[in-house]
């Protein structure tokens, strides 16, 4: 009797089959064209912090409900970096409770509705 030859297992045949296929990653929700010209035009823009009113290193951040909440590049508010957006005790990001205490979420949206329609004024503007 004869012996079928049977191909050997090479290493990367058995890994291949214990591995689990690589699932690409996307970013939550890229900002559309519409709302990267929205996000170039605040950059332009000279403002003062939400929260106290500096000028100085304005950031700009997003109002959301929760962390978990997807991001609306529509929504945004200025926020100095140094002490209201993400370096400071009492800052959006390092206490998000205080600040949503302190600044109420309809307050926020209200303020970054400002900046929105002023945008969309200028542009039809132009």
């Amino acid at each position: 009797m004869k012996r079928e030859m049977m191909k050997p297992i090479t290493k990367q045949m058995q890994t291949a089959k214990n591995k689990k296929p690589k699932v690409k990653r996307v970013s939550k929700n890229k900002p559309t064209a519409h709302e990267k010209e929205y996000l170039e035009w605040l950059q332009e823009q000279d403002v003062e912090c939400f929260a106290c009113n500096e000028s100085n290193n304005i950031e700009w951040h997003h109002v959301k409900r929760s962390s978990s909440d997807k991001k609306i590049h529509t929504s945004l508010i200025p926020l100095c970096g140094d002490k209201c957006h993400r370096l400071g005790r009492f800052s959006a990001h390092g206490n998000p409770s205080w600040f949503r205490n302190e600044f109420p979420m309809d307050k926020q949206k209200e303020h970054a509705d400002t900046f929105y329609y002023q945008f969309l004024v200028e542009r039809d503007f132009k």
